[in-house]
């Protein structure tokens, strides 16, 4: 048997194909996704956005530039504004203004503020669970920032004044003091010139200090800005956004359907395409129908049909394969249906119609298709040939309109049957077949109740296993590579069908009657003829004269 490929080895037309068997899945899980954003979207809490537009000018809390700030060369420093209407500062007025309960982290949190860039612009914005509560709180933080920074100049200046007035007061006192002296003081004191240069010092020191103070409080500028755009209540909900929550719940769905399309699929132990079985088993693909499903025949496959042509073509290569001389071929079903019976048919048919006489051997017990593809009525068969209860030339008919045809059914006895599965039983009959005809193929199956006839395979010259895609597990496939190899059985290859829709079949006995030409047996030797007609628990050899009961259904 052949070393099989690494399993895990996946390629492109692997994936395609976990696509084409799960879509399923992958899209049962996107709808979810989608529904579940949908679900998302109509019940969650929703939340409105609004906006202000401040203008924010250059006053006396801030005439420094900090360098690296994104409004360069601006004469306000943006960034630091941005981040005083976002703190406590501006928070505690904006709180008061709204008559609100929440902390003041809360409150910030629910605020943001932009600046875009080259501007002197903030734009305040807040959200709420109504419009009307996202304008009043986006003005009110607005509004509270432009009062705080007004509140922040005038205390600047107020505090460089308080400063001033400190430096003023202790030459008022020295001035105080030098006057008294120069009072005091003789006219014509050598003193007085001195205490009077001292006494213009301070006077010029004062007046340049009360030039300052005046500067200060009349000229300098309190103004912060302004509001450009008013707060108006939104007329849709900023959060959630359908557009962004349904696309990305259709992409979490697919995403999630994917992982368990995959998943499901390497679970998996069924085997879904021919790649399958030359990468799990290690046998090459002799025969495939590419139908996606199969309905369960009535009867054989047209010739000219492409099914025909396809076993035409098997049987060509099968007995090209093989070469001259007698053949036995075992046609093993991997899987439980009639995915057997349905290959050992056709190809019996096909080697009929090109090569030579062919006898189709059922060996599967409970067969319940085989008669009603070749048109045969409940007789003794097989059961009853290894029982010794019956001939070889009786049990095996001819097929109507096929001379070169023949088949052997499981019988009448079929419960009967595995008890008479010992190996001399089996060698004899199979030499028996072996000279009744050309090319005989058995059909046994590896799984289930009836695989005790599975033994017959040993003495075939050839098997060929059959794999219904989406019905034949992996380790059944394994398993009947395996015995076949064990019974040193050289293995053709494989037959691959796709998936057969069961149908109710009615029971044997309520068949259809096909009335049939009568034929003269035909394929059977003299030496089959002289063998003993009958042995308990071996097999009889058909006799060239047709008995009592030796004619055609």
């Amino acid at each position: 048997m052949a070393s099989s490929p690494d399993p895990g080895a996946f390629e492109l037309g692997d994936y395609l194909g976990v696509l084409r068997r799960r879509w399923w899945v992958v899209l049962l899980a996107a709808s979810l996704g989608t529904l579940v954003a949908a679900a998302y979207v109509t019940l969650a809490p929703k939340t409105y956005t609004a906006t202000t537009t401040v203008y924010v000018t250059a006053n006396a809390a801030n005439t420094n530039q900090l360098q690296g700030s994104r409004t360069s060369g601006a004469v306000v420093n943006m960034d630091n504004e941005a981040q005083i209407a976002q703190s406590n500062l501006v928070a505690a007025p904006a709180a008061k203004a709204l008559h609100s309960k929440l902390p003041f982290a809360e409150l910030i949190r629910q605020t943001s503020v932009t600046v875009p860039a080259n501007t002197t612009v903030l734009e305040v914005s807040c959200s709420a669970s109504s419009p009307r509560g996202a304008s009043a709180c986006a003005q009110a933080f607005a509004t509270s920032y432009l009062t705080v920074r007004a509140a922040a100049a005038r205390g600047k200046i107020g505090f460089e004044v308080a400063q001033l007035q400190q430096r003023e007061t202790p030459l008022l006192t020295q001035l105080t003091k030098l006057r008294q002296q120069l009072h005091a003081l003789a006219p014509g004191s050598p003193k007085r010139p001195t205490i009077n240069t001292q006494i213009k010092n301070i006077n010029s020191q004062l007046a340049t200090l009360r030039s300052h103070i005046s500067a200060l409080g009349g000229s300098v500028n309190y103004n912060p800005g302004s509001i450009l755009t008013a707060a108006t209540p939104p007329t849709a909900p900023s959060s959630p956004k359908p557009l962004l929550v349904l696309p990305s719940g259709l992409l979490a769905g697919l995403l999630i359907g994917l992982v368990l399309a995959f998943v499901l699929d390497r679970r998996d132990d069924r085997i879904h395409s021919a790649r399958d079985v030359e990468r799990f088993l290690g046998l090459p693909v002799l025969f495939r129908l590419r139908q996606k499903r199969l309905d369960e025949p009535a009867t054989l496959s047209a010739p000219r049909s492409g099914a025909g042509r396809a076993f035409t073509e098997l049987a060509e290569a099968v007995g090209a394969g093989l070469g001259d001389g007698n053949h036995i071929i075992a046609v093993a079903a991997s899987s439980p249906g009639h995915g057997g019976s349905i290959v050992a048919a056709n190809l019996a048919a096909a080697l009929s119609r090109t090569r030579a006489d062919v006898l189709l051997v059922c060996a599967d017990p409970q067969n319940t298709i085989m008669r009603s593809l070749l048109g045969i009525r409940d007789r003794p068969g097989l059961a009853e040939v290894m029982a010794g209860k019956a001939t070889l030339g009786e049990a095996a008919r001819h097929v109507a309109d096929d001379d070169r045809l023949r088949l052997l059914t499981p019988g009448l006895t079929t419960a009967a049957l595995v008890d008479h599965l010992d190996y001399d039983t089996n060698q004899t009959l199979m030499t028996d077949l072996r000279r009744l005809a050309r090319y005989v193929i058995i059909e046994v199956r590896a799984t289930g109740e009836v695989a005790d006839a599975f033994g017959l395979a040993e003495f075939a010259d050839a098997a060929i296993v059959v794999v219904e895609i989406s019905s034949t597990r992996k380790t059944d496939a394994a398993k009947c590579v395996g015995r076949l190899d064990r019974m040193r059985t050289i293995i053709l290859g494989s037959a691959v069908i796709p998936a057969i829709r069961r149908s109710v079949t009615p029971p044997p006995s309520a068949a259809p009657k096909r009335p049939v030409a009568r034929r003269p047996e035909s394929g059977v030797t003299p030496e089959a003829a002289r063998e003993e007609p009958r042995r308990p628990r071996k097999v009889a050899a058909s006799s060239a004269t047709p008995g009592p009961g030796d004619q055609h259904d």
